[in-house]
């Protein structure tokens, strides 16, 4: 099709395309023209996006976001971050005591969108358009610890990123950033891989949330009714191996249920969930 055929949404998302195309190539350079193409490019992006924006204001967010959308979300969290922001160093030393840190304020604030394990497997996640980012991918990665503090802080309008800045502290936002850089080392466990067993109890009760058991079950009088009441746990004199076999199989351990496996979940996940159930057993002791 001619130029001159085209829609103006139909050239603006050529542009964005072949724009996005060259930004994404020379993200994977590494190399310093990552800065001068972004900083080159960045007012007359900002007026294209604008423009863009105001194109797809109609789009509803039940649909899949098509190819100019997702690149433009993905270009925003680049473009949108002042270059002076990019001069702050992380205070915080790089070691194991902060990543853990770090990964009890990942579990409380990002774990919801994003997963455990930093992939933004969850519900939640995979129902944002565009989805929540994968936080071990290498466009994530690519961002310096001043970059990831600023979108942290600041979050990126139209993509789903909320600002932290009234939430969490320039401490826990630095500690979130180390957390996040260490997220490709921890592998598939993700923040689960560092977490302390005192905090397996804390950590259980975000997944009961985060997995919706809620839903379903009810929990010291709160939650649904379809499924067992799980305040009595300790009447049932469950041990924690079966619990765990359970979450992976109900219809193996309970003929006839209708609960629905936790095939998303690790086994230190797991282990975590049961232990905050087991918990409430022992709480009421």
């Amino acid at each position: 099709m001619p130029d001159s055929a085209k829609t103006c949404r139909e050239l603006s998302t050529d542009y964005l395309l072949h724009v996005s195309d060259n930004f994404e190539t020379t993200c994977s350079d590494s190399t310093p023209k990552l800065r001068v193409m972004a900083a080159g490019d960045k007012l007359t992006l900002r007026l294209f996006l604008g423009i863009l924006m105001s194109l797809t204001l109609s789009c509803t967010s039940h649909k899949s976001p098509s190819k100019a959308e997702t690149a433009l979300a993905n270009m925003a969290k680049d473009l949108v971050i002042p270059m002076e922001a990019e001069k702050r160093a992380n205070p915080l030393p790089v070691n194991d005591n902060v990543v853990q840190q770090g990964q009890r304020v990942y579990l409380q604030s990002c774990a919801l969108c994003h997963s455990a394990d930093g992939h933004g497997g969850t519900n939640l996640g995979r129902s944002m358009n565009p989805p929540a980012m994968d936080l071990t991918s290498p466009h994530v990665q690519h961002w310096n610890d001043a970059e990831l503090f600023w979108i942290i802080q600041n979050g990126v309008r139209l993509t789903g990123m909320p600002s932290w800045k009234s939430t969490l502290s320039e401490t826990d936002t630095w500690k979130l950033v180390s957390l996040i850089h260490n997220l490709p080392r921890l592998g598939a466990e993700g923040p689960a891989a560092v977490q302390p067993q005192g905090d397996l109890i804390a950590y259980g009760k975000i997944l009961y949330r985060q997995e919706g058991c809620f839903m379903c079950h009810q929990l010291d009088g709160e939650g649904g009714k379809v499924g067992p009441d799980l305040t009595v746990e300790e009447t049932r004199g469950r041990t924690n191996e079966w619990l765990v076999g359970h979450f992976k199989n109900p219809p193996a351990y309970t003929p006839g249920s209708m609960m629905p496996a936790f095939k998303n979940l690790t086994d230190v996940q797991l282990r975590a969930l049961t232990e905050f159930l087991q918990h409430q057993k022992e709480h009421k002791r």
